[in-house]
């Protein structure tokens, strides 16, 4: 393959930088910044982080080291790739390592002659302010290693996104491990890269003589985006310019995302490691490997749900010491995927907070997992027949006193999913504590069942509690951005969409400002006509807290409405809008072709009706309740259950009685194309 040679300063960036950047590390657009004169290119040694199955087809794009759990999965791996093993974490919460110094030498003295391990993977971002002792525990672990496995390397990731704590604690690692991982991101949601962090967090590493590979951001959540081409380009030429001696590329699987969605960014990735020479396709394919075979299975883990994050992924959610998560299609699990702090962290306690994603699951399947002590199964989306549940307006139980018998009530219906139509736990009135009770709460559910959310009114709008409680323990599939949307949680994640069965459910935002439904209207046409002219979509469903119509406390959303109306009228699949705000039940006849639902009755008190029927309404009742839904690809079932009983209710019903159904079929257009093929 081609290389880059010196040809001077200008000659060097070719290919490699964007017009108009500095060129030194760290520099940012607009800085003055001298250009080196050497030639950038690839480092020996190009390591891809969460490549999983995927191994040969990332070793076509020329990464070398692809990381593994295993001697077995090392030799696996395709030619001229060669595994960095993970061999367990550090606990920030203990102060100790996951696995013992026997189960290490054990697994070590195995592969210490192995040629497909290149190294060893130790630890990822240990925490010295909460462990002083870290440092020295990391040193004897690496000279544990070189004596069991001469000449094979360690590595430890260092947070690098922490300002000056980071700054302040890379010295503190120097020779703690043969090779420092700095993973500073500069690429926010909502910002321009930062493109001098990681300047900063190079000159450190010079200055503390530590030998060390550059993590380069490739991926997006709901803190960081993805860079563009020339932003990543950007990125690699600092690390290509500065003293690292190998690179890291954060991730081929990330918060539901793969980097082949990324076609552009991949190429300019491919021809960056191209000029490190001698990269050749890949041409056979491993399993679906586990990040790390020997997880502790020791811990607590507590406030558990999980959701989708894509058709064939599912990102967890806990609190507690628990830090990995063991899962298989039988009780001997088989995988194990470790677990990492949030990108935003909730505060509602002092956690720990754990969120852990799993990849490369099949569609429709459903899996055993255990987490500490929690044994239960988890599903990826339906592809056939389903049900889910639907409630609104929910809190803790230590405030009100039917939380706990609606999660019961949803728990024995067994759906796939639960759809939280927003006003999740009342910790803006009730207090903190009240976020944390709620999500205990749902885990008669939650546990097998994908917690599926919305934001409502409450998660944000008051100082007492903020969407950081919430982005930062609920996982949320396709997660879009909106306008306006509060500084704290910020910057993504405010809705997003999902496929199961013949269903494409689209969640909307909260109304931040006008602009966040304007903006949904434009996005949610595309997934809706996408959806339309998908033969395997047989219903689009829209969810979110805010009603379009409503008699109810809360009023209709007039803005809301004239955009629901009009995608009515223009994609006959829509036929069914879900929401809360309003504490009650009520069912509308269709309306420009959808039916809105108002089911506000999960729990919290009921609120007074603001005036009599619309003419349009069907059914109403003032009373707690939740929907239980079963869909084919014919028709849904819409079955409103009765709830605990409430001093202001004005029905009578027993609990688990329905109290009001409908059935919506497929629209004759697309059924009779559904059924021509």
């Amino acid at each position: 393959m081609r290389r880059l040679v010196a040809l001077g300063a200008g000659a060097a960036l070719i290919g490699y930088m964007v017009a108009g950047l500095g060129t030194a590390a760290g520099k940012p657009r607009g800085t003055h910044a001298s250009a080196p004169t050497e030639a950038l290119k690839a480092p020996l040694y190009r390591h891809m982080i969460e490549s999983g199955s995927s191994a040969p087809l990332v070793a076509s794009y020329g990464w070398n080291l692809l990381d593994v759990s295993s001697k077995s999965r090392a030799d696996r791996l395709p030619r001229k790739t060669r595994g960095l093993v993970w061999l367990g974490d550090y606990d920030n919460s203990t102060c100790a390592w996951e696995v013992s110094a026997t189960e290490l030498r054990r697994d070590v003295q195995q592969m210490a002659r192995d040629r497909k391990v290149f190294g060893y993977y130790i630890s990822d971002e240990p925490d010295p302010n909460a462990c002083p002792a870290a440092p020295a525990q990391h040193r004897a672990r690496t000279r544990l290693i070189h004596a069991l496995s001469p000449g094979k390397p360690t590595i430890l990731v260092v947070d690098s996104n922490s300002g000056r704590a980071t700054l302040e604690q890379i010295p503190k690692w120097a020779g703690t491990a043969d090779y420092l991982g700095l993973d500073p991101y500069p690429c926010y949601r909502g910002k321009r890269c930062h493109f001098d962090w990681i300047g900063k967090v190079i000159k450190a590493a010079d200055k503390a003589r530590v030998k060390y590979w550059g993590v380069v951001q490739a991926f997006a959540d709901s803190t960081w985006r993805w860079p563009t081409k020339g932003e990543e380009r950007h990125m690699l030429s600092q690390w290509a310019a500065s003293r690292q001696s190998g690179y890291m590329t954060f991730s081929w699987r990330w918060a539901g995302h793969t980097l082949t969605e990324q076609p552009g960014l991949l190429g300019v990735l491919k021809r960056f490691n191209r000029t490190a020479g001698g990269v050749r396709s890949a041409g056979r394919t491993t399993r679906l490997r586990p990040q790390r075979r020997r997880a502790a299975s020791t811990g607590t883990a507590t406030e558990l749900h999980y959701a989708y994050a894509g058709p064939t992924s599912v990102t967890f959610d806990w609190t507690g010491t628990a830090r990995s998560l063991r899962y298989g299609p039988t009780t001997r699990y088989r995988s194990v995927v470790r677990a990492r702090h949030p990108s935003i962290e909730p505060f509602s306690s002092k956690g720990p907070f754990w969120q852990a994603t799993i990849t490369g699951l099949q569609a429709g399947r459903r899996y055993r997992y255990a987490v500490g002590p929690v044994k239960s199964t988890f599903s990826t989306p339906p592809v056939g027949r389903f049900r889910f549940d639907v409630e609104a307006d929910v809190g803790a139980s230590s405030d009100y006193g039917a939380v706990s018998a609606t999660q019961k009530q949803i728990a024995a219906d067994k759906p796939a999913f639960v759809i939280l139509a927003g006003d999740l736990t009342y910790g803006n009135d009730h207090g903190q504590q009240a976020v944390d009770r709620h999500f205990k709460d749902v885990m008669p559910w939650s546990r097998r069942a994908a917690y599926m959310a919305a934001w409502g009114n409450h998660e944000w709008d008051e100082s007492t509690d903020d969407l950081r409680n919430y982005k930062g323990r609920i996982g949320i599939p396709h997660a879009h951005p909106s306008p306006g949307a509060p500084r704290e949680g910020c910057c993504g994640a405010d809705w997003g969409w999902f496929d199961a069965g013949g269903v494409r459910f689209i969640s909307y935002p909260e109304p931040y400002t006008d602009a966040a439904w304007t903006d949904w209207h434009g996005k949610a046409a595309r997934l809706m006509a996408a959806a339309q002219r998908d033969p395997r979509i047989h219903f689009v469903v829209t969810f979110g807290h805010r009603p379009a119509y409503s008699t109810g406390h809360h009023p209709g959303e007039k803005l809301l409405a004239s955009i629901m109306d009009a995608l009515g009228d223009r994609y006959p699949k829509y036929v069914l809008n879900l929401n809360g705000h309003s504490h009650d039940y009520e069912r509308f006849v269709p309306i420009h072709h959808v039916v809105h639902i108002t089911a506000g009755g999960g729990g919290s008190s009921l609120e007074a009706w603001s005036r009599g029927p619309d003419s349009r309404t069907a059914f109403r009742a003032l009373h707690l309740e939740h929907l239980r839904v079963d869909v084919n690809a014919r028709r849904m079932r819409i079955e409103a259950v009765c709830g605990p009983r409430a001093s202001d209710q004005d029905l009578d019903c027993r609990l688990g009685a329905v109290i009001d159904s409908y059935t919506l079929r497929t629209p004759r257009r697309v059924a009779a194309r559904t059924r021509g093929g």
